[in-house]
């Protein structure tokens, strides 16, 4: 697993796009790794600078991917080959950098179905809203209570 982990860090450092991890998460390689240090059998000294290397080369791989992770985001890509891990922060990561594009954008939505108030992302209280009522709410609101089938964005043809 240690040639995987330096092969990896090799691939991240070598190229602008996500390299495909070794593993689906960081805890599964974490694991793999402890299961050969503990078959290994080194003295204890020897095991800890093992550890410690191994521990500085996965901090690495996470700070690259990272960086390339938030620059997909900035230029409007979807980044892909993620761990587990990374596919939960890819949401807050979002969080962050997209509203400084859509802040201050507001959209018009028909309401499917009665919704009570809500708070939206600019921290107003709106509603309560009936089926079929029209409102202007930000384009983040918007996109979430669409997925959640709760509005559809108006849209002129």
């Amino acid at each position: 697993m240690l040639s995987k982990i330096y092969a990896w860090l090799s691939a991240e450092m070598g190229s602008k796009l996500l390299a495909k991890p070794p593993a689906t998460s960081y805890a599964e390689i974490a694991s793999e790794l402890s299961e050969e240090l503990r078959r290994a059998a080194l003295p204890p000294a020897l095991e800890e600078g093992v550890r410690i290397q191994l521990a500085r080369a996965l901090a690495s791989i996470i700070e690259i991917r990272t960086r390339k992770i938030v620059a997909e985001i900035y230029q409007g890509r979807e980044p892909r080959d993620l761990t587990a891990e990374e596919e939960r922060l890819l949401g807050a990561l979002r969080r962050v950098l997209e509203p400084t594009r859509t802040s201050g954008r507001y959209e018009i939505v028909v309401f499917l179905d009665w919704l009570p108030v809500i708070s939206t992302s600019d921290f107003k209280q709106i509603g309560p809203f009936n089926k079929g009522d029209l409102a202007k709410i930000p384009v983040e609101d918007a996109r979430e209570l669409e997925a959640r089938g709760k509005v559809r964005r108006f849209k002129l043809l």
